[in-house]
């Protein structure tokens, strides 16, 4: 079974996804990471010669080529909710928890990093950053299982309470799971 991060840039999935890693043991996989080894490119270099649309589809083949079979902990990209047929990939696998935090944190977070792997950043500047996340919401909720809000919160303490949300999940007959 997999555990499946969604959320916007700057929400804490990949912290939360390695600290869910340490705290259980279970290899985790970073989608983004995944898409840049075995594109020999950036992000924002994707970004840039290929297009949005190409750096999707290469999402969805990095989530397709996992082992469904595998317990893994998945952290997705920001964008991948905007792909149905990757939403439906890691609905089948596993549960899907959205780290939901307000746009506060997620403007003093992005603020606060380098932008030049977050090509959107840098295209869209704040105010459609800040359009995009409001529109990009309701796809993290639909999609998602659970939301967990990512506020202050310790990265261990969301892990741990990610784990016992994947347990519960885990142990609702098939028919119950959405």
């Amino acid at each position: 079974m997999w555990t499946s991060f969604v959320g916007f840039m700057g929400s804490g999935k990949t912290t939360v996804a390695d600290a869910l890693q340490a705290a259980s043991g279970r290899p985790v996989v970073h989608i983004d990471e995944a898409v840049v080894a075995r594109a020999g490119r950036s992000v924002a270099a994707i970004f840039e010669h290929e297009g949005e649309a190409a750096f999707r589809e290469r999402e969805l083949q990095e989530l397709a080529s996992l082992d469904p079979a595998r317990n893994l902990v998945v952290d997705t990209g920001g964008g991948i909710v905007q792909t149905p047929a990757a939403v439906d990939l890691l609905r089948e696998r596993g549960v899907v928890i959205w780290l939901d935090a307000p746009w506060e944190t997620i403007r003093a977070r992005l603020k606060a990093g380098p932008s030049g792997e977050r090509p959107l950043v840098d295209r869209l500047g704040w105010a459609g950053l800040e359009e995009l996340f409001r529109g990009r919401r309701r796809l993290y909720a639909a999609a998602a299982d659970f939301r967990l809000p990512a506020t202050a919160a310790e990265p261990a303490l969301l892990a741990r309470t990610a784990m016992l949300r994947s347990l519960v999940w885990s142990r609702r007959p098939p028919e119950q799971r959405r």
